[in-house]
């Protein structure tokens, strides 16, 4: 993840609470596991004190990196679920985790001294820093360092003056050159276009460009989907202000990739060579036509109006870029830059490697330009990295062009490179032929796309295999014509592999399958989701087959002729009743429910009614109910009528001395149909109009009462029995006059 300028001088910002607890985080590791380079670290230290300053790029100590690597590293293409992309996001966010906690570990030694964050990365164990010597010699003793790498400008690979054919051949008479292979020749020299005719376009992947940007308004991007970024320090390596389309070292989302002014050499560098992977307007077609870009602009601008990447900003592309393969289907990565070093050995304790490699293990390739100059023993770097395709520039004749960088080992393949016409950048229909490996590469970058068409889960070494036991040998006059490496024919590749494995899909009754049932092709490791697909009241209850699994969705992966069956069952079945007086929750009526499911029902009584018990598969009087759903079942709710008591009432007049009273008796029994019903109190009301007011509330055991100081006025009653659940009976109604 890239951080946000951090200027540290003198006193602690980074509080010793965070220290403490980093400090104790981690183990101590001894300085031999470091093995760090005394020559390189002196030279460091050398540049740190005469410029005050040095940029590096740390290797980090990170704990359990190769586990947490090999996590993420699981998830290949774009989330086929929510399940899979929560999943994906918890390995990548726990790998994110370790590099920073390990990352500020280190900051937290730096306290009291200078230094600059540029960018703390994502998917790879190291950070880039600017640092002062006594932050540089901090940085060495500190035991979570495992290496220091400084961060230096790289030139983009610019294309070459036409000025001879193949290498060795003094004119382009005698290279057989005179027919030079146009964008329209040269994919069909690779295969291409046969490629298209099987219906193998790249439709659905995406080609990413580090480069300098993209002209995406140009018309042979027409219909294209683009995906954009930029990491650009600017001239002074250091992170915050930088070289982005919004003045910022670092830029994500539509626009950041434009490119810079036509004042820069270069400019339109990765205009041209997007179109060579993928363009497509017209009669002309890059290889890949129907794949879309991932354009990533990677390039500072520098004095004399040159272009040039900083290391920790093209390691920082490649990190974004592994960080999307969850939300894009990324076939390869093309890069079109080089160092003056000549290179006859791998280059792999580059910092860039371990971006690769990343790549690489979720089947991305990164394909690199080996560079134009012309050397007979070496590549450039980073095309000397042993993990990534390094690709040289062909003629149409299959002669080496006569600028390509060669050497027996790391050139993995040939791609034609000479006179290669493509966009660029001067308006949307401007056109150019170039020469350069960096016109040859996007031929192997689209190719690669072309492949992943044809087999999504083919890896770097599938496809790197194929093109080179397919491909047209391309000698060198560099060991007197006797090494063949071979120039890609992408249509043969694709032939190599098997043309598919069968899946059977069958299902019982109850239910059907997506895909439906029946017998299909699929190419070699594909992963192909199944879902099984329950009738009406019907459940889903396992595969059996080539998989046994209680699953749904089941996942099959086609490595072998597979069989798979869906079996179904019709849903445990309940039945409920209920009894005159009362009905139930749910209502009455047949259910069909889940094998397990615990369902619960509730008797609701009518008025004047009880609920009395539960029979069939259940019993008791416990309301509500539950029942678990392990067979088909059924259920009852029987109710009683609560009766009135019978009930006679008399107005009685008593005399004293001073005063006459009228009294109303009320007196009942209970009725004999609530035999063995809970009748714990008895309630009187008094009616007035069509509403009763509770007059009095009693005890069972009492059958009469008086109603005092009533007058001579007609009153009348009723009385009702009350249950132990508080359930009213039907009143018994008394008229006293």
């Amino acid at each position: 993840m890239r951080k946000p300028l951090m200027k540290v001088r003198g006193s602690a910002i980074i509080s010793c609470l965070i220290l403490t607890v980093l400090l104790t985080a981690f183990p101590i590791h001894s300085i031999a596991q470091n093995q760090k380079d005394r020559a390189n670290f002196d030279q460091l230290t050398q540049i740190a004190w005469s410029e005050g300053t040095v940029r590096v790029i740390v290797r980090l100590d990170v704990p359990l990196i190769k586990e947490l690597t090999a996590a993420s590293a699981k998830f290949w293409v774009a989330d086929a679920s929510e399940a899979i992309r929560v999943a994906r996001t918890a390995a990548d966010t726990a790998l994110k985790d370790a590099i920073e906690y390990t990352a500020w570990k280190v900051l937290a030694e730096l306290q009291g001294t200078n230094y600059d964050v540029n960018t703390i990365y994502r998917s790879i164990p190291f950070m880039a820093l600017r640092v002062s010597p006594y932050a540089l010699a901090l940085l060495e003793d500190s035991t979570t360092v495992l290496g220091l790498e400084e961060d230096i400008p790289i030139k983009l690979i610019e294309p070459v003056e036409e000025s001879g054919g193949e290498k060795g051949k003094t004119s382009l008479t005698d290279s057989g050159d005179l027919d030079r292979p146009s964008l329209d020749v040269s994919v069909d020299l690779i295969g291409a276009k046969t490629a298209w005719g099987w219906g193998y376009t790249g439709a659905g992947w995406y080609v990413a460009v580090l480069d300098t940007g993209i002209r995406k308004t140009h018309q042979f991007f027409t219909g294209k989907t683009f995906v954009e970024a930029c990491f650009a320090l600017g001239s002074d390596g250091v992170g915050g202000a930088g070289d982005c389309p919004n003045g910022n070292a670092t830029m994500t989302g539509p626009g950041s990739a434009v490119h810079h002014s036509s004042s820069y050499s270069g400019y339109d560098h990765g205009t041209h060579v997007s179109g060579i992977a993928t363009g497509n307007y017209g009669s002309l077609a890059g290889v890949a036509k129907n794949a879309n870009i991932l354009a990533i602009q990677v390039f500072s601008k520098f004095s004399g109006n040159a272009l040039s990447s900083w290391n920790s900003d093209t390691l920082a592309g490649l990190d974004y870029i592994y960080s999307l393969r969850g939300s894009y289907n990324i076939a390869a990565v093309n890069m079109s830059l080089g160092g003056s070093t000549r290179y006859s050995y791998s280059c792999d304790s580059d910092s860039r490697k371990a971006a690769i490699d990343n790549l690489r293990s979720v089947g991305i390739a990164t394909a690199i330009a080996t560079g134009n100059n012309g050397w007979c023993t070496g590549v450039s770097s980073p095309g000397c990295i042993s993990s990534s395709v390094s690709v040289g520039a062909s003629t149409d004749s299959d002669g080496e062009a006569y600028f390509n960088n060669w050497h027996a080992t790391l050139l993995k393949l040939f791609a034609p490179g000479y006179q290669i016409y493509s966009s660029t950048g001067t308006s949307d229909s401007s056109y150019a032929s170039w020469n350069g490996t960096s016109m040859a590469t996007p031929h192997v970058a689209g190719a690669w796309a072309l492949l992943k068409h044809r087999l999504s889960s083919g890896s770097v070494t599938d496809f790197l295999n194929a093109l080179r036991t397919t491909g047209v040998s391309v000698y060198s006059v560099c060991d007197g014509y006797a090494t063949g490496i071979p120039r890609i024919r992408v249509d043969r590749a694709i032939q190599s592999f098997p043309t598919g494995y069968a899946l059977t899909i069958q299902s019982s009754q109850y239910g059907t399958t997506n895909p439906t049932p029946g017998t299909y092709t699929y190419d070699q490791g594909t992963q192909v989701q199944v879902t099984a697909v329950p009738d009406t009241n019907c459940e889903f209850v396992n595969w059996t087959g080539s998989i046994s699994s209680t699953q749904n969705p089941v996942t099959v992966t086609m490595n072998s002729d597979q069989t798979i069956k869906a079996n179904f069952r019709v849903k445990p079945k309940l039945t409920i009743q209920a009894g005159a007086g009362g009905t139930t929750t749910p209502s009455p009526g047949v259910y069909y429910y889940a094998t397990g499911t615990v369902v619960q029902v509730t008797a609701i009584p009518d008025t004047y009614f009880i609920f009395n018990m539960w029979s069939e598969s259940a019993s008791g009087s416990a309301n509500p109910v539950s029942l678990t759903m392990d067979s088909d079942k059924s259920l009852y709710a029987h109710f009683r009528y609560i009766y009135p008591p019978i009930a006679t009432g008399r107005k009685v007049l008593n005399r004293t001395f001073s005063q006459a009273e009228y009294i109303n008796i009320l007196s009942w029994t209970a009725h004999p149909s609530n035999a063995g019903l809970d009748i714990t109190k008895y309630r009187i009301y008094i009616i007035s109009g069509t509403t009763p007011s509770l007059l009095v509330e009693l005890a069972s055991s009492q059958l009469e009462y008086s109603h005092r100081n009533v007058g001579q006025a007609t009153i009348q009653y009723t009385i009702v029995a009350v249950t132990s659940s508080n359930r009213e009976g039907a009143p018994a109604t008394v008229t006293i006059q």
